[in-house]
């Protein structure tokens, strides 16, 4: 078996953002913005296994990604703007795939081991990788302003998602 990922919802709708009174500051590079998307990530705590006399995670497993996303009450809620926050989320989940295949191949002598690896595995593509592949997709797009650099990334996501061993996007490692 092996660790699958689930999105929920897989398409973001309006409805899944939380109305927020002021814009929001991106927390890449502090700007103001009319919609931020993010992502929760929940793996359940389920015992390890082991293999050949090593802790291994729980086989299987499903890797839940949620959106975590706020909108400004001022904005237009336009489809170009949910359009550049899917991207977002979708980052979101392309990352969850290849942090499942990560946390698959983790193997540790203890079980203090293989949750000190898992963490250091989940904060690499959850923190790490995340942030470098977020920021570049803002400052490419103007945070969605540019038309041209938005549907370059676009492709890319669309090539990634549909290719579910696909462990790079746009140049970045996933």
């Amino acid at each position: 078996m092996a660790i699958t990922v689930f999105a929920s919802p897989r398409k973001l709708s309006w409805l899944h953002f939380t109305p927020v009174p002021n814009r929001i500051r991106d927390p890449h590079d502090g700007s103001l913005q009319d919609a931020l998307t993010q992502f929760d990530f929940f793996l359940p705590d389920r015992p390890p296994r082991q293999i050949d006399g090593q802790y291994a995670l729980a086989d299987p497993l499903t890797l839940l990604i949620t959106p975590n996303a706020r909108v400004w009450t001022g904005v237009r809620q336009t489809d170009e703007l949910l359009s550049h926050e899917q991207f977002h989320y979708d980052v979101g989940i392309v990352i969850a795939r290849a942090a499942a295949r990560h946390f698959m191949s983790l193997r540790a002598r203890t079980v203090e081991e293989l949750r000190q690896s898992f963490q250091q595995a989940a904060r690499l593509h959850f923190v790490t990788r995340n942030r470098l592949i977020q920021r570049r997709y803002d400052l490419d797009t103007q945070h969605g302003q540019n038309a041209h650099y938005q549907r370059i990334w676009k492709r890319r996501m669309a090539a990634c998602l549909a290719n579910p061993r696909s462990d790079t996007l746009g140049g970045f490692v996933l």
